[in-house]
């Protein structure tokens, strides 16, 4: 069985990064992992912009609870990636971010990542709810 992840039209924040050579494998492309390294930053850059870190999520962090990645085409050293984030199936504790790799040069799409996200008190170490702050600002963003 293959992974599906759901299609996403409405991405609310977007990032660009440069491919390094230490990110290639010995095929000479991405190394796989380095895709969810990629969407782990756009994810910081995207909290950053409103403000928060995976710490200090309003009194709170965040903690990844699964993720996918379907690779669609090969990433090369000095390419230019756009990475879009949105936010999808918001609930008190966690949601998921969505996130569509493109090529910026050609504008096709090189991954598709889906991350689920937990909020978490990294001082009880237990779940938590998502800060009201948080939910207030996700909300708008999403309407």
């Amino acid at each position: 069985m293959r992974v599906n992840i759901k299609k996403i039209d409405n991405y609310i924040f977007n990032t660009t990064l440069k491919v390094r050579i230490s990110d290639l494998n010995y095929g000479n492309h991405l190394s796989n992992e380095m895709m969810l390294c990629y969407a782990q930053q756009a994810r910081v850059d995207f909290l950053n912009s409103l403000g928060y870190g995976e710490l200090t999520f309003a009194g709170k962090g965040i903690i990844m609870s699964d993720a996918a990645v379907i690779y669609k085409a090969e990433v090369h050293a000095a390419d230019v990636l756009k990475i879009y984030l949105a936010i999808d199936d918001l609930k008190s504790v966690g949601f998921d971010f969505y996130y569509k790799i493109t090529n910026n040069i050609d504008n096709r799409v090189v991954a598709e990542v889906k991350t689920g996200i937990i909020c978490f008190d990294y001082v009880s170490k237990k779940i938590s709810p998502i800060p009201d702050e948080v939910m207030i600002k996700f909300k708008n963003l999403l309407e």
